[in-house]
């Protein structure tokens, strides 16, 4: 198995909402699986000149099911805001316009230091990806990852500072300290300050229309007291850890 690690720093914040339909549009603290595959497609369709007018046609449908695992470690002082936005809608029956107001949430990245930043982890095996792009698949992703420059919505920004990719390392042990999220049946007990997100369920949803697909529940490791990263100690239900480089995963 191989695996494919972005760092990036946002330039001021996080613009992911909950995937449930509400009126008013609270926040993720994070940024969920499917965010980063779309992330990732972006730059690829870009180059392959891939169309997109559909759900089962988007470019990151595409590559979904090439990952194993997907992975987000944030070490960023994130600070929740809400601006109260302004809905307009039209009555057909009335024919009038109607109005309305909701709180719409934004993550802002608070004043931290020079180790601000996010990384990404994908996994993927290398045959599939070589089946899915050809004999120059590694130069794809490296570009690919290189040319990320947003994370969700359009305002979203980010800038690459390093790009890595290597062979992943197969753990037999009980144990794991990680400081990226997954999922939380995965644990049968967790050491350390975490948030908890329900997010869709990449591997069983396609990406596009979200409303009644399956969610999972993330822990990430965040201290929201002190704005940080907080790496974990887990106790794992399957005995089953992967290494990249001098960090460690929990499966999927």
């Amino acid at each position: 198995m191989k695996y494919l690690k972005v760092e990036a720093t946002p330039h001021w914040g996080l613009y992911i909402n909950y995937h449930a339909f509400t009126k008013s549009r609270p926040a993720l603290k994070t940024i969920p699986p499917t965010t980063l595959i779309g992330a990732l497609a972006q730059p690829i369709a870009l180059k392959n000149n891939w169309a997109e007018n559909s759900e089962l046609n988007s470019s990151a449908e595409k590559i979904r099911p090439l990952f194993k695992g997907i992975y987000l470690s944030q070490n960023l002082p994130l600070i929740e805001y809400n601006d109260l936005s302004k809905i307009f809608s039209y009555d057909v029956d009335e024919k009038q316009i109607r109005t309305d107001a909701a709180a719409v949430s934004k993550i802002y990245r608070g004043k931290g230091s020079v180790d601000d930043r996010v990384k990404i982890v994908y996994l993927f095996e290398e045959q599939e990806a070589r089946k899915l792009f050809g004999v120059g698949w590694e130069e794809m992703l490296l570009e690919a990852a290189w040319s990320i420059t947003r994370l969700g919505a359009r305002e979203s920004i980010v800038s690459v500072d390093k790009v890595t990719l290597g062979d992943v390392d197969l753990l037999n042990q009980k144990t794991a300290q990680t400081v990226y999220y997954f999922p939380y049946y995965m644990q049968s007990s967790v050491q350390g300050s975490y948030l908890v997100a329900n997010v869709v369920d990449w591997r069983k949803t396609s990406i596009g229309e979200y409303l009644g697909k399956p969610t999972v529940n993330l822990i990430i490791p965040y201290d929201d007291e002190r704005k940080r990263v907080s790496p974990l100690r887990v106790n794992l239900m399957n005995e089953i850890v992967y290494r990249v480089g001098d960090e460690e995963l929990i499966p999927w």
